[in-house]
């Protein structure tokens, strides 16, 4: 018993040693390092999982978004793989956004069309210089503080956690997240200031399952070649 319990005493030595230690900066520096960080890379990947209470793309149609992959390359040109529940079943759409022009794939034909103004969303908008995710982490959180430091893909990264006034998150969701407080995890990479992950947690959704949203960056400065589609 005593040699048994020496042993968790040496392992629980071990894993404290082994912690990073919480580096002595504060969380409104590093977020908004990760800010310029992200406005600053040319182009990106991207993942958005959304869970809780659904969100409606259009009220017309009632379309609502479940996830989005794609690449976006600046100033404003995004390609996305939608995944979506329309008003007879779980479908998936792609989309190309060039500034102002945007394109979709028709749910029944899976031919390309131009996609009416009168839709509604322009998920580039979600990385717009002026309004998107990245001029919100350099407008800093309300009561930023550390997590820690975790491991992601075998390299340590920041996690911090703070809160946002929804009205402030308007712009970037293009009116899809509520304007009630908004709570927000972030893990940044040391090395290079770039946000890997960033949890928006929707609480003036609904107080008892709220809209998650789960955006995931990845290959940042990638080649990225988006056009726009040929219409037939």
């Amino acid at each position: 018993m005593k040699k048994a319990f020496c042993v968790l005493l040496l392992l629980s030595i071990l894993l404290l040693a082994c912690t990073p230690d919480i580096p002595q900066i504060p969380p409104v520096e590093v977020i908004s390092r990760a800010g310029d960080a992200m406005l600053a890379a040319p182009s990106f990947h991207f993942k958005i999982e959304i869970s809780g209470v659904p969100v409606v793309l259009n009220k017309l149609t009632q379309l609502t978004l479940r996830s989005a992959e794609g690449d976006f390359a600046r100033p404003d040109k995004m390609g996305v793989h939608l995944k979506v529940i329309a008003a007879v079943a779980a479908a998936e759409l792609d989309m190309i956004a060039l500034g102002n022009e945007q394109y979709l794939t028709n749910v029944l034909t899976k031919k390309w069309e131009v996609l009416p103004p009168e839709f509604g969303f322009n998920p580039a908008v979600m990385f717009d210089p002026k309004v998107g995710l990245e001029q919100l982490l350099k407008g800093g959180l309300d009561n930023p503080h550390w997590i820690g430091v975790e491991t992601l893909d075998g390299k340590n990264i920041y996690h911090l956690q703070g809160s946002i006034d929804g009205a402030r998150v308007q712009g970037m969701s293009g009116g899809l997240i509520s304007q009630g407080p908004v709570d927000v995890d972030l893990w940044i990479e040391p090395d290079t200031n770039l946000p890997r992950q960033a949890v928006i947690v929707d609480k003036g959704s609904n107080p008892d399952k709220p809209t998650t949203w789960t955006m995931t960056f990845l290959s940042y400065g990638k080649d990225v070649n988006i056009i726009a589609p040929e219409i037939q």
